[in-house]
């Protein structure tokens, strides 16, 4: 891990589910760049996903700052990626960035591997129905 400490309670979801289920954890991957062969629209911005989670025998978080665009694209290609949101209560707003999320990493980083998960406090059995029924794994950490 490279000088990395957990600040906002989304960190805080991130750091204790890396310390339970392990791996490599990217930080703030960026989609909806202009590189790559993608060809956003133009005036498209660039949106973060909080984290995505890769197998991994090294267990490390890269932060942002220690991303590197096509080392990332090389490692993910092939790989299971999970693309994961944290938000301190499940709600509408963290489901459609995982959707939103999904859809533009795939095509960013032609990536046909992933699963999405959500890490939150608290839950909401009505959003957890829709989760499930979208295929999104929702993790309320203790």
């Amino acid at each position: 891990m490279i000088d990395w400490k957990p600040r906002t309670h989304e960190d805080k979801l991130i750091y204790n589910y890396w310390k339970e289920v392990g791996g490599t954890f990217f930080l703030e991957v960026p989609i909806g760049s202009q590189r790559g062969d993608v060809g956003w629209p133009k005036g498209s911005g660039i949106r973060r996903i909080d984290a995505i989670r890769i197998n991994s025998d090294n267990d490390q978080i890269i932060p942002q700052k220690e991303f590197n665009y096509s080392k990332f694209c090389d490692i993910v290609e092939n790989q299971l990626v999970e693309l994961i949101e944290a938000k301190q209560k499940l709600n509408r707003l963290v489901i459609g960035q995982i959707i939103a999320g999904y859809d533009m990493f795939e095509c960013e980083y032609s990536s046909k591997n992933i699963l999405n998960v959500i890490l939150c406090f608290k839950g909401d059995p009505a959003l957890e129905w829709v989760c499930k029924k979208r295929n999104i794994q929702v993790n309320i950490i203790k």
